[in-house]
């Protein structure tokens, strides 16, 4: 990587014995993401949210990427929105949010322990009362009766509770992001 390539990023290096995210995949990623914003051609929401970069000592503050990764992959949803908007109409984007707020309302009107399915006995699972106090913030937000930041989600975190007496993690970071991808479109 040249001088001028590592002067223009606007992330900063953590010290050389942390770690973070390793610099050429970062900026190569931010170079093809940003060209291909620019052109509107072959990025979506989706591409954004699944990429990860590897670890290593001196690279990019983790956190830096993470907001700029979190806030390109608000405009491209922003985006789909407007673009599916624009091409099937605002009924057609009505029903859709509805059928989502009906699949995140189910899952949360289950009884409390119960609204994700237990991790496996020899895994490492998530809380399950710390779990349960999340999706009351986010029934409260569905229902108008609290205000949940899109931020609060992303940067919720629980506690381990091993194997089946915790929450099964993925699904509940399933769960998690469909709210962000909602809350994201909603906003």
């Amino acid at each position: 990587m040249s001088t001028q390539t590592q002067t223009a990023s606007p992330f900063q290096t953590v010290q050389k014995r942390e770690f973070g995210y390793h610099t050429g995949q970062v900026d190569e990623f931010i170079t093809a993401a940003r060209e291909a914003y620019e052109t509107e051609s072959g990025i979506t929401a989706d591409t954004v949210q699944a990429k990860t970069f590897d670890l290593v000592r001196g690279g990019y503050r983790t956190d830096q990427v993470d907001q700029v990764l979190e806030r390109l992959e608000d405009a491209l949803r922003r985006a789909e929105r407007d673009e599916f908007i624009a091409t099937y109409g605002q009924q057609a984007w009505d029903l859709q949010l509805l059928d989502r707020l009906e699949e995140l309302n189910g899952r949360l009107q289950r009884p409390r322990g119960e609204k994700f399915r237990p991790a496996d006995p020899s895994v490492q699972g998530y809380h399950v009362a710390d779990v349960e106090v999340c999706m009351a913030k986010i029934t409260g937000h569905l229902q108008d009766e609290e205000h949940i930041r899109i931020d609060d989600v992303r940067n919720v975190t629980f506690r381990a509770q091993k194997g089946p007496h915790g929450y099964d993690e993925a699904q509940v970071d399933a769960f998690l992001l469909a709210v962000i991808e909602l809350l994201v479109v909603l906003d």
